[in-house]
């Protein structure tokens, strides 16, 4: 059997993952980095057999909407009146896209994206434009005429998800209802935008795997702590709880050099039926650009979505990373001017987070690697990567020491040689 290598005789297989970012518990934190771990063994499983990106991260995705403990696809987040509603976009290099909002009857609303994506290219009759975002009822409508699965939207719901949904009602229903909503929010505030310590250290590498490229990580700068805040903080919320509601992302490269990346949530807690989150918004959630002298700059975005909306944080986040020489400090600039610095923020009275996760490479330089970074200003974010030269996912629990200053980290990942097998 003969393996066919890439025209440039090189492999550049590999997959990025993240599962939100927020806080993440220490006793939860083993599920959190597997559910990265699986997502990143179902993606090189079709890549290692001649995959494309976008397959790689519709098949990440996939795999963290079907975990229970990410807010994606079953057991994600509900809304108001109990339900879920997932938002969902896959981007390709070429600029092209798919995405879903506020969609509930979809077990996996990243292969709606897909479908979205793929029947983008095909023409339709009395020169109509195919559509690149469907929202709602429509979406529904649209995946049954193309034969899509649609489940029941009590399939979709958890238990866990659904406990949590009685504790925010009978909070927003009781008579200290409103005073206990200000409190959670004061409370939420404090914990992204300062003074909370969780760990001793920034990042931790899970023993799930081993990682064949060395870590760089960089420290935020120190600002000062507030010991009534801390207390505050401390008490808010079980050490067993989990605050992760944010979106999931993947960022993928195929054994070409090609590149895709998508995100999947299910949106905020108790939020308004219809809402559309920055997962299904292109330049909010994820954005690509690639240039012809063949350098990529891909990222997904979590965090606190109207805002990320205001600031299209993942389009600056690229442009800063495109521009600059050290794509570490643009993104850090994306994080901490673009979003933090924005006006829509400093003016906010609600809480203001985000992570980022972003990847940088030269398709044609000689040195051939991969510069995967990412930064955040929540308490953790979890993420995990995989290279075709890698048995096994390297899982990161990145912790912030003091947000809301940038939590920063981030791997050079080596692309080897194509290795041509035969027997």
């Amino acid at each position: 059997m003969l393996t066919m290598d890439p025209p440039d005789d090189a492999d550049w297989s590999c997959i990025f993952v993240h599962a939100g970012a927020g806080y993440h518990s220490q006793s939860n934190e083993p599920q959190h980095l597997q559910a990265c771990a699986l997502a990143c063994k179902a993606a090189m499983a079709l890549l290692r057999n001649g995959g494309s990106a976008v397959d790689g991260v519709e098949m990440a995705l996939r795999s963290m909407e079907d975990n229970e403990i990410t807010n994606a696809g079953f057991g994600s987040n509900l809304s108001l009146d109990g339900t879920v509603e997932c938002d969902a976009s896959i981007m390709e290099e070429s600029g092209r896209s798919g995405a879903v909002g506020a969609v509930d009857s979809f077990k996996n609303p990243s292969a709606m994206a897909r479908l979205i994506l793929d029947n983008s290219r095909r023409p339709m009759s009395l020169k109509r434009v195919p559509p690149i975002l469907l929202a709602g009822p429509g979406a529904k409508l649209y995946a049954s005429q193309f034969h899509f699965p649609i489940i029941p939207n009590d399939e979709l719901v958890s238990h866990s998800a659904h406990q949590r949904w009685l504790k925010w009602k009978r909070e927003l229903d009781g008579p200290r209802g409103a005073g206990s909503s200000n409190s959670r929010s004061r409370r939420s505030r404090s914990r992204s935008r300062g003074h909370t310590r969780r760990d001793s250290t920034d990042t931790q590498r899970s023993s799930v795997s081993n990682a064949t490229a060395k870590a760089e990580v960089r420290e935020a700068d120190a600002v000062p702590e507030d010991a009534d805040a801390v207390h505050e903080d401390a008490d808010a919320v079980p050490e067993d709880e989990d605050l992760v509601t944010d979106t999931v992302g993947a960022i993928c490269v195929d054994r070409w050099g090609r590149v895709a990346a998508g995100s999947s949530s299910g949106g905020i807690g108790m939020k308004f039926r219809g809402r559309v989150g920055p997962a299904a918004l292109i330049g909010v959630g994820t954005w690509i650009r690639s240039d012809n002298d063949g350098t990529v700059v891909a990222t997904t975005c979590s965090g606190t979505g109207e805002q990320m909306a205001h600031t299209m944080i993942a389009s600056k986040a690229v442009e800063r990373m495109f521009e600059s020489d050290d794509e570490f400090n643009g993104l850090k600039i994306a994080i901490e001017h673009d979003f933090m610095g924005s006006n829509v923020v400093q003016e906010s009275n609600m809480s203001s987070a985000v992570g980022i996760m972003a990847i940088k490479f030269d398709k044609v330089a000689q040195n051939r690697r991969i510069h995967f970074t990412y930064g955040h200003t929540t308490d953790s974010m979890a993420l995990a990567y995989q290279s075709v030269a890698m048995r096994d996912a390297d899982s990161i629990m990145s912790r912030n020491k003091r947000n809301p200053k940038a939590c920063m980290g981030g791997v050079l990942v080596p692309i080897l040689p194509t290795q041509i097998t035969t027997g």
